[in-house]
């Protein structure tokens, strides 16, 4: 009954409906065209794996460029709007030139210039809803920035099975026709919004504006007690941030290598189907829906960075797993694994990056998701060189040691590393100079 109450509490906060309509909206957007861009460039536009490869590193570079600057600009100016409704519309541009261009030079353009831009509206919805939205309650704040990520997911749930039969039915030209339908209605609900002034979530725009980042406070990363909550100031050093946003990079360079090579290894490696492709990211999208509620209404008594480490740990199992799988049903249930990592590191993975950077939301929040598109920067080329040399099967095998080095970056404060380095150097010696004995040794009896 409590949570029920809580659902419904957040309907009567003011802009919560249009905002839950908008990123339904987005993710119909995204679910239809995600999972499917990667197969229209090589069955449709005729890309070599590498050259999908800079297709999508580009899409990502212009991601990166284009949330970096809104970021900055909505922060400094408190409006997050105008940006969010510019790269809504451009990504609807996008998709409708897909339905008609194949030549690969303008393929690119299209890519940086509109796709990759548009890209950004995921990151500028959220903080867009975290400045909007006047809820006092850092908890329920949280709660509410979950829920719109929880219906980003559930538009994932149906969304690439009806991409799906609408690419069966009426090839690409339909499936990036609906999709640029889908990105106009997001942006005909935010038109319609009012823009929050002087409102940035926690502060206000001349607080933001006046404190410097470097008097960033942030919860101590140590071991949760009985409570566990993370409500105790501290000092965030520059490396502690670096070290959270470099294992969210290789996360998101492992998760964004899955999301183009995935489909390809069905259809090409294993024989399947682009039904198949949709059953297995509608089942992880379903299955991401409870443990995102559940992850949401606790995140506040949660421990981010063991969450996250074991996150890490979950997604290096899944890799090796797929690695060695023979069929495309065996592959299937592995999906749970996959929807665990995506709701850890979009509920608790978000929000400990704005508790970061509480008085940036817009920088935090698209911080949090360069993170990912940095890693799908690397991911684009890397996927399609490693395709090339190794297969699909060793592909994984590649991003499952990624997953380990996140772990790493998660599960060892920063103050041990230089004693691992250290260790590690003391130990290669030590190798070194058994290796030479055995060397004299055998060189002294042959003689």
């Amino acid at each position: 009954m409590l949570k029920n109450s809580r659902f419904f509490g957040l309907l009567h906060i003011p802009g919560f409906k249009p905002l839950a309509a908008a990123t339904l909206m987005l993710g119909v957007a995204m679910s239809f065209t995600a999972p499917y861009l990667s197969l229209f460039g090589v069955e449709r536009a005729g890309m070599t794996p590498f050259r999908l490869g800079v297709f999508m590193t580009l899409i990502a570079a212009s991601g990166v460029l284009a949330s970096t600057f809104a970021g900055r600009w909505s922060d400094a100016s408190g409006r997050h709007r105008p940006l969010l409704l510019l790269a809504l519309v451009l990504a609807a541009l996008g998709y409708l030139c897909l339905c008609v261009v194949r030549d690969y030079r303008l393929l690119l353009v299209i890519g940086i210039v509109f796709i990759g831009a548009g890209g950004s509206a995921i990151s500028m919805v959220f903080s867009f809803s975290r400045a909007a939205l006047p809820v006092p309650d850092p908890a329920e704040r949280v709660f509410a920035s979950a829920t719109l990520r929880t219906i980003l997911s559930a538009a994932w749930v149906f969304g690439p099975s009806v991409g799906a039969l609408v690419l069966a039915a009426s090839s690409f030209y339909g499936l990036f026709l609906f999709a640029a339908a889908s990105f106009a209605a997001c942006a005909a609900i935010v038109w319609r919004m009012r823009e929050p002034q002087g409102h940035l979530g926690d502060h206000t725009v001349q607080d933001t504006a006046s404190e410097p980042s470097s008097s960033i406070t942030v919860p101590p990363l140590r071991e949760p007690g009985e409570d566990a909550h993370e409500d105790l100031p501290g000092v965030a050093s520059a490396n502690d941030i670096g070290r959270a946003v470099a294992a969210l990079t290789l996360l998101g360079l492992a998760a964004n290598a899955t999301m183009i090579v995935l489909p390809l290894y069905i259809v090409h490696g294993l024989n399947g189907t682009h039904l198949d492709v949709s059953v297995m990211l509608g089942l992880g999208a379903l299955t991401e829906i409870p443990m995102m509620l559940a992850l949401g209404a606790k995140s506040s008594s949660l421990h981010k960075p063991n969450w996250l480490a074991a996150c890490a740990a979950v997604h290096a199992v899944y890799f090796v797993a797929m690695s060695m799988a023979g069929t495309v049903h065996v592959l299937i249930p592995m999906q749970i694994l996959n929807a665990f990592v995506v709701a850890v590191t979009s509920c608790l993975g978000m929000t400990y990056v704005q508790d970061l950077m509480p008085h940036s939301p817009g920088r935090a929040t698209a911080l949090f998701f360069n993170a990912a598109r940095v890693g799908s920067i690397l991911s684009g080329v890397l996927s399609g060189l490693l395709v090339q040399a190794f297969s699909y099967r060793g592909t994984f095998l590649f991003c499952g040691l990624l997953a380990l080095c996140a772990l790493v970056l998660f599960a060892v404060p920063g103050y041990r590393y230089p004693l691992m380095w250290r260790a590690m150097r003391r130990f290669a010696r030590t190798q070194y100079g058994k290796l030479q004995a055995r060397r004299s040794l055998r060189g002294g009896r042959e003689l």
